[in-house]
């Protein structure tokens, strides 16, 4: 694994987490390639539902803070963990069909909640995958919240 001050299209990655951090949904989307996806809460979503689950963590976070540590490439993808600092301070949307809204908790949070890989092309995000199945971005901030729903398994 290399170092990523070496390459130019990293910034692409800041980019969308800065995006989402100031509510500009639009721009976030302007860094994810047309095909772009991920999965989130064992579902497979395209760009779209992506950025929605992190409006709705906004709704119940609004002070959230996306930060990308440990930024690694290996010269084909990027490898980091994604930290997210800040508030539960509102009701949060369900960040799952099915699945209930949650009130407020007051509880703060300053820590990582995932690792994951991210592909890009050219200078669009292409794929951001988690490192470990059943354990990304929603599992993980929802398990430090003590709001993970006992029927989810992380496995």
């Amino acid at each position: 694994m290399m170092n990523v001050m070496n390459y130019q299209d990293y910034d692409v990655i800041l980019d969308v987490f800065k995006a989402i951090e100031k509510d500009k949904f639009e721009e976030a989307q302007e860094c994810l390639d047309g095909r772009f996806r991920s999965v989130i809460l064992k579902k497979e979503v395209k760009g779209e539902e992506y950025l929605e689950l992190y409006r709705r963590i906004k709704e119940g976070m609004p002070d959230a803070k996306f930060e990308i540590v440990d930024l690694t490439s290996d010269g084909e993808t990027f490898k980091a963990k994604l930290k997210i600092k800040g508030t539960h301070t509102h009701t949060m949307p369900s960040l799952k069909k099915g699945w209930k809204s949650s009130k407020k908790t007051g509880k703060k949070i300053n820590k990582i909640v995932t690792s994951v890989e991210i592909v890009l092309r050219s200078d669009k995000i292409m794929e951001i995958r988690n490192l470990k199945p059943g354990n990304g971005v929603a599992a993980g901030l929802l398990d430090e919240l003590n709001l993970l729903p006992k029927s989810y398994s992380k496995n």
